[in-house]
């Protein structure tokens, strides 16, 4: 694979160049479980397939509400390669903020991190009429979970998914991120592929780091630096 032009394709440069066997890694219950470049790009796939079951049509919004984790990541380059685009939130903006965003954004379906954020989102559903589906990243007894999203999807999919993918340019808008809104009611940055995907290719030389290296995240991804460094870090198999 040639150099990326679409934002998604940079887990796929990783997989060709620097495949890792702990392109993640993240401390659950005290022990450090690293996931695969090849796993992390079958689940992302997973998913994918799973929106296109729950009709997530190129140019629907998407949300993710979640603290930075492994699962953002995979919800982020699945919803990129169905065309569809990420709506990151902060998972500690008022219920006002969520309210206004998810209607501005029109969102159709959103994936969060936790019980707490999932019971502020479908307390307010009822007044956000796009809002079909809600998911959520923890196990919660009695609340639709993503590994359910997951399991909705079929391998029959995979040919629309390549031609999503394939119909995907560089120009093309992939995430809308939502200021704070001190000055009034946040406001949408729309972002191509090509706005983000630039400014990583432009930091390859400046940031020391290559495929021998560990890089700790401790930043919002939702904030567009973070973000961004990420798909950086993806691109040169850190």
């Amino acid at each position: 694979m040639s150099a990326p032009t679409r934002l998604f394709e940079i887990p796929h440069h990783q997989l060709q160049h620097h495949p890792q066997d702990n392109m993640f890694v993240s401390k659950i219950d005290g022990k450090w479980i690293g996931v695969s470049t090849k796993d992390f790009l079958d689940e992302a796939m997973q998913v994918s397939r799973a929106l296109i079951a729950k009709g997530i049509q190129p140019g629907d919004r998407v949300g993710i509400v979640s603290s930075t984790r492994y699962e953002w990541n995979v919800m982020d380059i699945a919803i990129q390669q169905v065309g569809a685009i990420v709506v990151p939130f902060y998972p500690n903006i008022s219920v006002n903020d969520y309210r206004y965003i998810f209607n501005d954004a029109g969102i159709k379906l959103c994936v969060v991190g936790d019980d707490d954020l999932y019971q502020k989102i479908n307390g307010i559903k009822s007044e956000i009429p796009t809002l079909q589906e809600l998911y959520t990243m923890d196990v919660v007894p009695n609340v639709p979970n993503w590994s359910e999203l997951k399991d909705a999807g079929s391998a029959d999919a995979d040919g629309e998914i390549s031609e999503r993918m394939s119909n995907v340019k560089n120009g093309d808008l992939a995430t809308i991120i939502y200021t704070s809104g001190t000055t009034g009611n946040p406001k949408g940055v729309m972002l191509s592929h090509n706005n983000l995907l630039s400014n990583a290719m432009a930091c390859t030389n400046t940031i020391p780091a290559d495929e021998n290296s560990k890089v700790l995240s401790f930043l919002p991804v939702c904030h567009v630096y973070e973000r961004m460094l990420h798909y950086l870090y993806m691109y040169l198999g850190c």
